[in-house]
C-alpha cells in the first residue's frame, strides 16, 4: 500500500466514525462465536460466495472487534454466544486476552451458551459473568486428546510406509509406521497435556477467582447441569436467550453484524512507516502457497490442509524488504512445518529482511519442527503459553506400495540405469546402503537445523541438541528452555515490532495478502478433481522430500 493510499485510509476513516457516531445508542453488542476460527480472515472468492455466502469471522477478526468496541465510548459491554468452539489453546488463549482487555476499558462482558466444555468454559471464565439456559450444563469434564495410527489399516491395503528420523521423539511418521504410540511419543503427549491442563485450570481460578483445587474439582465432579452450577458458583445466571435484554437493563441487544456498521473503526496515524503483518499457515512446501478447493477430511499433513510455499513468502518479504515505509515485519506462524529445503529457504529471506529491519515473530497455535526453523531469524520470539511448538528434528520417506500392486494383481517391471535409481520409487523399502544415505541426509540437515536454532538462541548446537530430537513443547515449556522470549499474543509482538523499530504506538500494522485469483482459475478449482489433484500434490510432496515436521495431528477438546 503506497503512502498517498494509507493518508487516504486515514481520512476516509475519520470521515466513515463522524458518520457512525449520529448512532447515539449501541447498548450491548452479541457476537455469535464461530465453531470453529481460521487465524486471519478466510478469503472467498466470487464464486465460493455465491454458493456459500460470507466466510464465518476469524481470531483476527474477532480481537479487532473487541479492540473497536473497547475504544467506542457508546457500547456498554458485549455477549459472547458459544455453540461449540474448536481451536487450538493458543488460539483460546488469544481469546481470552481480548476479552480481559475489553473488561480493563470498562466494559462488561459475559457469555452465554448451551453448554460449555472445558476449553469452552476456559474462555468464557475470563467474561464478567457466565450464563446459561435452563436445562443447560457444564460438560467441563477435562481435556481429550486421540491419535490414530493406521500401519494396521494401510497394512490391509498394502501399504507401508518407509521412514528414518533423527530420534524416536521424531515421531511425524509414527502415525503411517506403528499400531500405537511409541514410548518416546507418550511421555512428550503427557508432558503437553499436562502443561495445557495446568495452565487452564490456573486461568479458570484465576478468572473465576477459585482455587485451583475447586477448579479441579469442578472437572472432576462434571456434569453440572444448570440450577446445580449456579449453587457451586460455577456460572453466575440461568436464563432464555429472550431474558437477556430485561437481564442487561436495555431494551435491546444488537448482533455483531449490524454493530460493525456503527462501532467506531480504529483510527492510525498512516503518515510514518507500519508495521507489515505476513501469516505463513499451512504445511510447508517448496514452491507456491495453496488452499484446498474444498473441504477434505484427511488428516495426513500436505494432503488436505492449507499449504505454505517458500516461493510465495519469499516474494512477499522481499517486496517488503523495497519499501522504505516498512518499518518492521511481524511473521504470524501457525505451521506444522514440512520441507526441510523450503524451511530453509524461507529462513535465509526473512534472515536477509532482519538485517534492515526489526522481525518479530508470532507463534500460533502451532510453530514446531519447520514452523520453528522459519522463526530463527528472528529478533523476538512471542508465543502462548500454549503454543504448540519445538520439534526441532528430520524425517524422510516414502509410501511402499509393492503389496498393493500385488494383490490387484498389478505387475510392475522396472529398469534401472544407476545403482539407487530407485531410492525414492514405492515398489520397495530402502535397502540397507540406501538406509544409510538417507540417515547421512537427515543427520546434515538436523545439524544445519541446530545451527540456525543455536545462533538464534545464543546457545550451543548441543544445547539445542538436548531439548531438540523432535521434542515437542508448549509455549510455556519453550519459554524455560530458551526457545521463545516472551509469551503473549499478537499485539504484543506487534508492539514489540514497533518498539524494535522505535516507531511511535499509534503507527499501524498491516496485514499482507495476496491478490485474488482469476475468475477463470476460481470456477476451474470448483470441482471435485481438483479436489483430488490437491490431495495427489501433497502425497507426493511428503514423499520425495526431506522433511522438518511435527506429529501430524494434535487436538485437544
Amino acid at each position: 500500500m503506497s503512502k498517498t493510499m494509507r493518508m487516504f485510509q486515514q481520512l476516509s476513516t475519520g470521515l466513515l466514525n463522524m458518520q457512525r457516531a449520529r448512532v447515539k445508542a449501541i447498548d450491548y453488542v452479541m457476537i455469535k462465536i464461530p465453531a470453529s476460527f481460521a487465524p486471519i480472515p478466510k478469503e472467498r472468492n466470487l464464486l465460493q460466495r455465491q454458493i456459500l455466502g460470507a466466510p464465518p469471522m476469524s481470531l483476527l477478526e474477532f480481537v479487532a472487534a473487541l479492540e473497536r468496541i473497547g475504544e467506542d465510548p457508546r457500547p456498554l459491554g458485549v455477549i459472547l454466544y458459544f455453540r461449540g468452539l474448536s481451536a487450538s489453546t493458543a488460539d483460546l488463549q488469544t481469546m481470552r486476552d481480548a476479552i480481559l482487555r475489553l473488561r480493563d476499558k470498562g466494559k462488561r462482558a459475559l457469555s452465554y451458551a448451551p453448554g460449555y466444555r472445558t476449553m469452552e468454559y476456559y474462555v468464557a471464565s475470563a467474561c464478567d459473568e457466565i450464563l446459561l439456559p435452563p436445562g443447560g450444563m457444564l460438560e467441563t469434564s477435562g481435556l481429550f486428546s486421540q491419535q490414530v495410527f493406521l500401519k494396521e489399516g494401510l497394512g490391509a491395503a498394502g501399504l507401508q510406509w518407509d521412514s528414518v528420523a533423527i530420534s524416536p521423539y521424531k515421531g511425524a511418521a509414527d502415525m503411517l509406521t506403528r499400531a500405537e504410540p511409541s514410548p518416546e511419543g507418550r511421555e512428550q503427549t503427557n508432558w503437553l497435556l499436562d502443561s495445557i491442563y495446568e495452565t487452564v485450570i490456573d486461568g479458570i481460578a484465576a478468572t473465576r477467582k477459585m482455587k485451583p483445587d475447586e477448579v479441579t474439582y469442578m472437572i472432576n465432579a462434571a456434569l453440572h447441569m444448570s440450577d446445580a452450577a449456579l449453587d457451586k458458583g460455577y456460572v453466575d445466571g440461568v436464563m432464555n436467550e429472550e431474558q437477556l435484554p430485561e437481564y442487561l437493563g436495555v431494551s435491546k441487544v444488537t448482533l455483531w453484524e449490524e454493530a460493525d456498521g456503527q462501532v467506531y473503526l480504529p483510527e492510525r496515524d498512516f503518515s510514518g512507516k507500519y508495521v507489515a503483518v505476513v501469516y505463513g499457515g499451512g504445511m510447508i512446501v517448496d514452491g507456491e502457497s495453496a488452499n484446498p478447493p474444498g473441504d477434505t477430511p484427511l488428516p495426513i499433513p500436505l494432503v488436505g490442509g492449507e499449504r505454505l510455499g517458500d516461493v510465495t513468502l519469499n516474494q512477499q518479504v522481499r517486496n517488503l524488504m523495497r519499501d522504505p515505509q516498512c518499518g518492521a515485519l511481524v511473521l504470524y506462524i501457525d505451521s506444522g512445518g514440512g520441507s526441510a529445503t523450503a524451511s530453509e529457504s524461507m529462513a535465509s529471506a526473512l534472515a536477509q529482511f532482519a538485517k534492515s529491519r526489526p522481525l518479530v515473530v508470532y507463534m500460533g497455535g502451532v510453530a514446531a519442527s519447520g514452523g520453528y526453523y522459519i522463526a530463527t531469524p528472528a529478533h523476538w520470539i512471542v508465543a502462548q503459553a500454549g503454543t504448540i511448538t519445538g520439534s526441532i528434528g528430520v524425517l524422510m520417506g516414502k509410501l511402499v506400495n509393492s503389496d498393493m500392486l500385488s494383490k490387484l494383481r498389478f505387475n510392475a517391471f522396472s529398469y534401472l540405469r544407476g545403482d539407487n535409481a530407485d531410492l525414492l520409487s514405492g515398489e520397495s523399502h530402502f535397502s540397507a546402503d540406501q538406509r544409510d544415505m538417507i540417515r547421512a541426509s537427515v543427520d546434515h540437515i538436523y545439524e544445519q537445523f541446530l545451527g540456525r536454532v543455536a545462533e538464534s538462541r545464543g546457545k550451543t548446537s548441543a544445547e539445542i541438541d538436548a531439548i531438540g530430537g523432535g521434542r515437542v513443547w508448549t509455549g510455556q515449556q519453550a519459554l524455560a528452555h530458551g526457545l521463545v522470549d516472551e509469551l503473549g499474543n499478537l499485539q504484543t509482538a506487534i508492539d514489540k515490532a514497533r518498539a524494535l523499530a522505535k516507531l511511535s504506538a499509534s503507527a499501524p500494522s498491516l496485514l499482507i495478502r495476496d491478490k485474488g485469483k482469476p475468475i477463470g482459475v476460481q470456477a476451474a478449482e470448483q470441482n471435485p478433481a481438483a479436489l483430488v489433484q490437491y490431495a495427489a500434490e501433497g502425497v507426493e510432496q511428503l514423499s520425495n522430500r526431506a522433511q522438518c515436521l511435527m506429529p501430524f495431528e494434535w487436538r485437544v477438546k
